[in-house]
């Protein structure tokens, strides 16, 4: 049960690098599809360099430069408008001028990353993995998305291949259906992941809320009910991670309710995400996915710098700072590469 939340209106991106390290900006938005682009930065220390040869200052016209021009497309939500802007500041550290093209859906992204329309985008591990294999396959097609990250990665690579699309690793920082609880329940009761959670229910069934169709799913109430035995004594049925879920959690209407694992509501609202320790959610971790004849050693250490230091606590707090407290994204993405100390 992998749904996408919110989708909030294009903003207009600026990459600067040389902002104070705060996570809090003022925000401004425009309509969505347009595009703006990344300012050059004065980073002086390149994620990864070309071999110091004749081939390498003199390549030929089948072989792509680290330098010029590349699009970096964006969906029209805040999470995938931080990444792009991270993935803009990294590519210009190399030597690139990127632009970031936000679109809307990934019916749209999909196929201009195919076209060449765009040369990058910051995909999800699982999702676009199930998205190709439905336009291969059909939509009946037998699921290639799983908890484990390796192989799902792998299948991944076999479809996004054949249609000149190479993914580079995933980050450990994952955006996937999640289990919450708050702060104080999860400090008085010990708990810390979803086994916890289970071993506690024996003797306490605990109330869990989320969307109407949690009871049938397989990732929400039967799903933990099979793969760690939690004992559900009443369901609530209320949003999909959204503010109904997270305001029941709030206010001990519900134990345990259905969030999205990189969600800045859930930091705001001191909710803990419980650790999926059994990997039952599919493995939606962060991916580069770049058109494959714009691929440069490069290019690929750049993002993989940002991909590497990120992680799914980081992302909370960029989205935090965004969705909540409506910073910028360029000036949210900014502060995060200054205190990580990258591209400086």
């Amino acid at each position: 049960m992998r749904t996408r939340r919110r989708r909030l209106p294009g903003l207009a991106i600026t990459v600067a690098i040389g902002l104070t390290l705060g996570l809090s900006a003022c925000s401004s938005s425009s309509d969505a599809s347009s595009t703006s682009s990344a300012a050059s930065t004065d980073a002086s220390a390149p994620a990864a360099s070309a071999p110091a040869s004749s081939a390498a200052s003199e390549p030929t016209a089948s072989e792509p430069t680290a330098s010029g021009p590349i699009t970096i497309g964006a969906f029209n939500f805040g999470e995938s408008k931080i990444l792009a802007n991270l993935y803009a500041a990294a590519l210009t550290s190399v030597g690139y001028e990127p632009t970031i093209s936000e679109l809307t859906n990934r019916e749209v992204v999909e196929p201009a990353l195919e076209k060449g329309e765009v040369q990058v985008v910051p995909e999800y591990l699982s999702t676009l993995a199930e998205f190709l294999n439905a336009k291969a396959n059909g939509p009946d097609a037998t699921p290639v998305a799983s908890g484990d990250v390796d192989a799902t990665l792998t299948a991944l690579q076999n479809l996004a291949g054949p249609l000149g699309i190479t993914i580079l690793a995933p980050s450990p920082a994952a955006d996937q259906n999640a289990f919450a609880v708050t702060k104080e329940f999860a400090t008085t009761n010990g708990i810390a992941t979803l086994s916890d959670l289970a071993a506690y229910s024996q003797k306490n069934p605990v109330t869990l809320g989320g969307p109407p169709e949690c009871p049938t799913r397989p990732f929400c109430q039967p799903g933990l009910e099979k793969t760690y035995g939690l004992k559900v004594g009443d369901f609530v049925s209320l949003d999909a991670g959204g503010p109904l879920t997270k305001a029941a959690l709030s206010q001990g209407k519900i134990d345990v309710g259905l969030v999205f694992s990189s969600d800045g509501g859930v930091a705001a609202n001191d909710l803990v995400v419980l650790t999926d320790d059994k990997a039952l959610q599919n493995a939606d971790n962060i991916v580069a996915a770049v058109n494959t004849s714009a691929l440069t050693p490069a290019l690929e250490s750049a993002l993989d710098a940002v991909n590497s230091a990120l992680t799914t606590d980081d992302l909370v707090q960029l989205n935090k700072a965004v969705d909540v407290d409506r910073g910028d994204p360029a000036a949210v993405a900014a502060a995060w590469l200054a205190q990580k100390g990258l591209f400086q």
